[in-house]
């Protein structure tokens, strides 16, 4: 063999062993790389490999929207009216039917039982007729006369009482608190709720009045007459007036006390207090008369 055929000999071989390491070489490096894949996996599998921390993102602060003012409202210079519910008129109260005048005792009772009568104005009610008695009352006190008969207190008992000083005659005033009973009962008496009421009875009244052969809507004035006469009564202080005799009883001399109704002269015999009360509630009393007939008269 040749000096040539010898190099030529060893060159291959040496290539052939340089591709025998070379071979071997890249399969470590297989091999190797597969490895580090496979621990790569059980280690994520596994979750042995830290994992990131996740980044919270800070809100950046805003600053707050301040709203636009709102433009003024401009009210009309006259609200309209509120639209009120329609009332609802209360229900219509009950009226009783007025009775017949000769079954009216009971009612008029019934309807004077809460108001304090005293014994008189109970005694005044305890016997029947009890409307036409008062139609006869209001007729003589309209006449001007005295219904002694028919009024709860009894006259005095006592005789009139003089003062005779060897030249004239007059009242005794010591003779006036005889009649102190009447004026105290009369006083007592709540004439406003009397008239409120009888007022309901006034048709029964003025047909007891038509008894007389009057005309029955007259009653309504013959009460404002009756108490009209009270009220006239001249202011006189009667112990100043001379007393003469006429038979069994003692009249005035003055004959301006004489020619008064026989009301007006009862009135001053129960002296100036007395009388003054009396006119006093006759004042009251009429006031409240009128307006129940105008009550009336609008129903």
């Amino acid at each position: 063999m040749s000096a040539r055929d010898q190099r030529a000999t060893v060159n291959s071989n040496r290539s052939t062993a340089g591709c025998q390491r070379g071979v071997s070489t890249a399969q470590q490096l297989l091999i190797a790389a597969l490895v580090c894949v496979v621990i790569a996996g059980v280690v994520v599998l596994t979750g042995i490999w830290p994992q990131e921390e996740p980044v919270i993102s800070q809100p950046v602060p805003v600053a707050p929207t301040v709203p636009a003012p709102l433009a003024e409202e401009t009210l009309p210079s006259t609200l309209p009216e509120p639209v009120l519910p329609a009332a609802i008129p209360p229900p219509e109260p009950t009226v009783e039917p007025l009775p017949s005048l000769f079954e009216s005792d009971d009612p008029v009772r019934d309807a004077l039982a809460d108001i304090p009568l005293g014994t008189a104005g109970q005694q005044y009610l305890m016997p029947g007729n009890i409307i036409e008695r008062s139609a006869s009352l209001i007729y003589l006190t309209a006449q001007g006369d005295v219904p002694y008969k028919l009024v709860p207190i009894a006259r005095p008992k006592a005789q009139f009482p003089i003062v005779d000083d060897g030249t004239q005659v007059v009242a005794d005033p010591e003779g006036f608190t005889r009649y102190d009973p009447i004026t105290r009962w009369i006083e007592s008496l709540d004439a406003a709720e009397l008239v409120d009421a009888l007022a309901r009875f006034l048709p029964l009244l003025r047909e007891a009045w038509g008894f007389y052969g009057e005309d029955p809507t007259y009653f309504d004035l013959a009460v404002i007459e009756t108490l009209d006469t009270i009220i006239a009564t001249p202011e006189i202080d009667v112990t100043e007036e001379r007393l003469i005799r006429k038979e069994a009883v003692w009249i005035y001399e003055n004959p301006a006390i004489e020619s008064l109704a026989p009301i007006q002269k009862q009135v001053l015999r129960m002296g100036p207090r007395n009388a003054a009360a009396i006119k006093q509630q006759a004042i009251e009393a009429r006031a409240l008369w009128l307006a129940a007939l105008a009550e009336n008269d609008s129903v």
